[in-house]
């Protein structure tokens, strides 16, 4: 019998016992593809936090952030997120950032992760406060909510229990951490139809994941790709949009994306780029320091962002510098080559 390990190790995070779609062959996938392709793909970003030299939040360079993104064309921003470094921002450090996006994106492009979401109470004053700080939409982290010591039963009654008289629409987040729980295909399906949440930011790689995702949730519910190591095949799937680390670092690459992704963008562009931002989420997330990569290359961008973290990660070495250099120029030599204007 197969374990729930592999499957996890797999990138599929459903119950055991759930049917997935099988494998498409080549001449579905083109069929499905032109389908998926007719349809509007978004991105939204998972906005960085910046610090001064004391650590303490710089809100200026938030807003030359937040400018930036919105010139890039983001349908909304993630206020706090874990490239924000939501862990080890106080709430009403989280609060003061959610206005500030709100000034630029307006409420409805707006969210904001419920960071002190441990309990249904904290969650549902959280929403409470978000809505005042002028977010559209709070998002709930499930692996905050219900730690590793409890059940998925137990994990969906807690879910449901915060949506109850939610004052704001609400969305779940797949964080990697502090703990990664990854939601079963039947419990989404609750949660969209009867709990009042009308999006999803996933962790979840696996193409036929997220086509069985796509396929259980009703209309309008929005689901966004996190992890793009197979980005193309889950884009082709279905998803909504992506929130990824290039959206923050990169953001004119997924406006020219969102843009080409249409029956007369160029598939092999296309396919380019999304290998490209493949590669380089992985670069950011692993090969240096998180999150203090995003940071480094918006710095070597031009931007007002110094390469800061409350958490304990370490400082990039020279190597590391120069890798980051090296994403900085590789972006460039790419956008020179498909036309993307630049931003800065």
């Amino acid at each position: 019998m197969i374990s729930r390990r592999t499957l996890l190790q797999a990138g599929v995070g459903m119950a055991l016992g759930t049917t997935l779609t099988p494998l498409l062959t080549a001449k579905q996938s083109l069929a499905g593809g032109l389908v998926a392709r007719a349809r509007q793909l978004r991105f939204a970003v998972p906005v960085p936090t910046p610090l001064s030299q004391d650590l303490t939040l710089d809100l200026g360079a938030h807003r030359q952030l937040l400018a930036f993104y919105r010139r890039a064309g983001a349908h909304a921003v993630l206020a706090v997120a874990s490239t924000g470094e939501m862990l080890s921002i106080s709430w009403p450090e989280a609060l003061q950032l959610t206005r500030q996006a709100s000034a630029v994106f307006g409420p409805r492009g707006t969210w904001a992760s419920l960071s002190r979401g441990t309990t249904v109470a904290s969650c549902r004053s959280g929403v409470r406060q978000l809505a005042q700080a002028g977010a559209g939409t709070a998002i709930v982290v499930p692996g905050l909510l219900a730690d590793a010591s409890v059940s998925d039963a137990e994990a969906l009654r807690r879910l449901l229990a915060v949506a109850q008289g939610s004052p704001l629409p609400l969305g779940l987040y797949e964080a990697i951490a502090p703990f990664h729980r990854l939601l079963r295909l039947e419990s989404l399906q609750q949660l969209a139809e009867i709990g009042g949440y009308r999006l999803l930011k996933t962790t979840q790689a696996s193409a036929a994941v997220v086509a069985a995702m796509v396929g259980q949730v009703p209309a309008g519910f929005g689901i966004y790709q996190a992890n793009s190591a197979e980005l193309f095949a889950v884009v082709e799937a279905g998803v909504t949009g992506i929130t990824d680390f290039c959206a923050a670092a990169f953001p004119e690459l997924l406006r020219y994306l969102c843009h080409q992704w249409g029956p007369t963008g160029d598939p092999a562009k296309v396919q380019r780029v999304c290998a490209w931002i493949a590669r380089t989420d992985a670069a950011l997330s692993s090969q240096l320091p998180f999150p203090l990569s995003v940071k480094v290359v918006l710095q070597r961008r031009g931007l007002p962002i110094l390469p800061l973290s409350r958490q304990a990660v370490n400082d990039l070495n020279g190597e590391q510098w120069q890798q980051a250099e090296d994403l900085v120029q590789q972006f460039k030599g790419l956008r020179n080559d498909l036309g993307i204007p630049s931003l800065l």
